[in-house]
């Protein structure tokens, strides 16, 4: 038995980028809101603009690493947001993207956690001072996809979409959509 905590014993706390933020109750509707919000946020720093359409929304369990719970004793949910990049990045301009992302992110004061700087496949990642995580990744075809996931949060109901309202077309499977739009600046090849 530890003498220090009778519990047993405890997990170690994240630090740095990762440290947890002060706790406040957000659900998976709040968050599904600032992960758009962050998303939208990225895109509109992006010059010249790109097409996008979403990307098929995640939400689930996030389980605790064995031995160790969450403080409050139950399960974390997570939701995650997305958005296909559908303009034609071309392989000279596919470099240009990860490094604007990756700059904007830094002028937020968001922590950057990685950064792929191979010319086929480049990605960047970031983590937001409230836990949310960030990511630009390539694909092999050309496919790029934007995606922001939240941290642990509390479980919500379900929303559903009015009778009648917007259908939003998410890409089929777990891949990005492929880019099919043609811009002078980003499609350049050279």
């Amino acid at each position: 038995m530890n003498v220090e905590n009778p519990a047993g014993p405890r997990c170690p706390e994240p630090a740095g980028p990762f440290a947890r933020p002060a706790r406040t109750v957000v659900d998976q509707v709040a968050a599904g809101e600032r992960c758009e919000w962050l998303l939208q946020r990225t895109l509109d720093a992006v010059r010249p603009a790109l097409s996008w359409r979403y990307a098929a929304p995640r939400a689930g369990a996030r389980l605790p690493p064995p031995g160790c719970g969450p403080a409050d004793g139950g399960v974390q949910w997570y939701v995650g947001r997305g958005r296909d990049i559908v303009t034609i990045i071309s392989g000279a301009r596919r470099g240009e993207l990860p490094a604007m992302v990756e700059a904007g992110w830094r002028r937020r004061g968001w922590t950057i956690t990685s950064v792929n700087a191979c010319r086929e496949l480049p990605g960047v990642a970031a983590v937001t001072p409230d836990g949310y995580r960030l990511a630009l990744e390539f694909g092999v075809l050309g496919e790029a996809r934007l995606t922001a996931t939240s941290p642990g949060v509390a479980r919500s109901e379900p929303v559903r979409c009015a009778p009648g309202g917007p259908e939003v077309p998410y890409a089929v499977g777990g891949s990005a959509a492929l880019p099919e739009i043609r811009c002078p600046f980003w499609s350049a090849l050279g």
